[in-house]
């Protein structure tokens, strides 16, 4: 019998790893953009989304799925071996088909030599296992790999791409990764997976759910990657491609703190639906809602304000196109956070693919069309617009069906505080514009000011759930 773990410690190993995630993309981000330049940071960003798609399709949904069932049967030895043996011999042979099609396509595009280093990517992503560590709600030994092979990967890239013809080298670098990442949890799994089965199988029964939940996967796919092979394909300026992607990046270096509670939850929430714990679910999903939003609101709010002065010194001045994407975009994060919420953590932990097939086909749907129309006139502005109005409609979907759980009403009922703070931060962090020029020192006052006044505003509107991990936090001081 796997051994429940602590969702605060799992939070906790999670976070300090997020948050060394963060830290890198401030380090690595600015050094490749500055000598790769925007063409080649570009046709890095296009290849790499071309990748992401074989990858995810080929995948049919086994991510999330696989974190789910395994989080079903962890308490059964026997079955978690049976259903781990399954998991992996369909994965196997996904691998197989989506490989092959893979060579074939990329063959005869001018990037092959840049798929074919890329090909390893599509190897780890496959042969990777950490969706049994998550399912038995193990992440520190994921937490410590991850850990290791990012700390590899950033020393090779200073140490190895040193110039503008470096770009294979960096792929190389960030394949090889992939690789090594996935091998190195073989060993740690033996001790969970004693016995890898092979008789009395049932892979045929896991493909319906998996490709029940690969439909809204494939949606969202549309809308997260297929916008930059169409920013490429009717601009005709693989720049384009490039500034979007920076845009992007640096959106992501919140999101990754925020959405990683879904990696903690979905497979407590899984466990919670099947023994049919329905206040302890509620409990779960509505603390969920309020974090993120305590977190995503001030971020986005915060990455608005400071990218006139953060992106010339952080990514250099040929990138300026980067700022009005970077202030479109981070208002996605608060969309992202709450469907990561409502679709990557409830839908999926309790089966209503149905829902989340409708919303990520919508969307996707919505987004293509937009795209078609925006990219046209505005380039990487116009997929911004079109991101930004389907992460919405997916938000809107996924919680209308969530009407037993939460309500619209209810989030904006919670979320007041964390506008008005954000709002005061949003007002004196800008004014300091007048004050500084430009610069890193800005930036940095800016992000201090900002926390200080965020926190402060919660503290004397005593907000509810800051107000508990607050004392929590205060309590444990005094003690100790």
């Amino acid at each position: 019998m796997i051994r429940k773990k602590s969702l605060a410690k799992n939070y906790i190993y999670n976070s300090i790893y997020q948050i060394f995630v963060i830290i890198v993309p401030l380090i690595t981000t600015p050094y490749i953009a500055k000598i790769l330049l925007p063409d080649h940071v570009g046709i890095n960003s296009y290849v790499s989304s071309v990748v992401t798609l074989f990858t995810t399709i080929g995948m049919i949904g086994l991510s999330n799925y696989s974190v789910r069932e395994i989080a079903y049967v962890k308490n059964n030895e026997e079955e978690l071996e049976k259903t781990f043996s399954e998991l992996f011999i369909l994965r196997i042979i996904c691998f197989l088909i989506t490989f092959i099609i893979y060579i074939l396509y990329s063959y005869n595009t001018e990037y092959f030599i840049y798929y074919l280093i890329y090909s390893f990517t599509v190897i780890g992503t496959f042969f990777d296992i950490s969706w049994l560590f998550q399912g038995i709600e193990e992440l520190k030994i994921t937490v410590l790999r991850n850990f290791i092979i990012k700390v590899i990967s950033t020393i090779s890239i200073f140490v190895l791409v040193r110039d503008f013809n470096d770009l294979w080298i960096l792929m190389l670098i960030y394949s090889a990764t992939t690789i090594f990442s996935s091998i190195s949890l073989y060993i740690p799994a033996k001790k969970i997976i004693k016995k890898f089965q092979i008789k009395n199988l049932e892979i045929k029964k896991h493909i319906i759910p998996n490709l029940k939940l690969f439909l809204p996967q494939v949606a969202t796919l549309i809308y997260c990657q297929f916008d930059k092979v169409m920013i490429n394909n009717l601009t005709n300026e693989v720049a384009q491609v490039g500034f979007y992607n920076q845009a992007e990046k640096i959106i992501k270096i919140p999101l990754t703190l925020i959405t990683s509670l879904s990696t903690v939850m979905l497979p407590r929430i899984s466990h919670e639906f099947i023994n049919k714990n329905t206040e302890k679910l509620k409990k779960y999903i509505s603390t969920a809602f309020r974090f993120s939003l305590l977190l995503a609101i001030p971020f986005t709010f915060g990455l608005t304000v400071i990218s006139k002065g953060f992106i010339p010194w952080f990514l250099g001045n040929e990138y300026n196109q980067v700022i009005p994407l970077l202030i479109f975009l981070s208002i996605t994060v608060i969309f992202i956070s709450l469907s990561s919420v409502s679709g990557s953590q409830y839908l999926t932990a309790t089966n209503q693919t149905k829902v989340l097939t409708i919303s990520y086909v919508v969307s996707a749907i919505v987004n293509l069309i937009l795209n078609f129309i925006l990219i046209r006139r505005y380039g990487a502005v116009g997929a911004t617009i079109g991101t930004i109005i389907a992460e919405l409609l997916v938000v809107i979907i996924q919680l209308k069906a969530m009407k037993d759980i939460t309500s619209f009403k209810e989030i904006l009922k919670f979320s007041k505080n964390y506008i008005l703070s954000s709002v005061i931060m949003f007002i004196i962090c800008f004014s300091l514009y007048f004050i500084l020029k430009p610069s890193i020192l800005l930036t940095f006052v800016q992000i201090i000011v900002g926390i200080i006044i965020y926190f402060v505003t919660l503290l004397i509107l005593k907000d509810e759930l800051f107000m508990k991990y607050f004392c929590k936090l205060k309590n444990k001081i005094i003690k100790s």
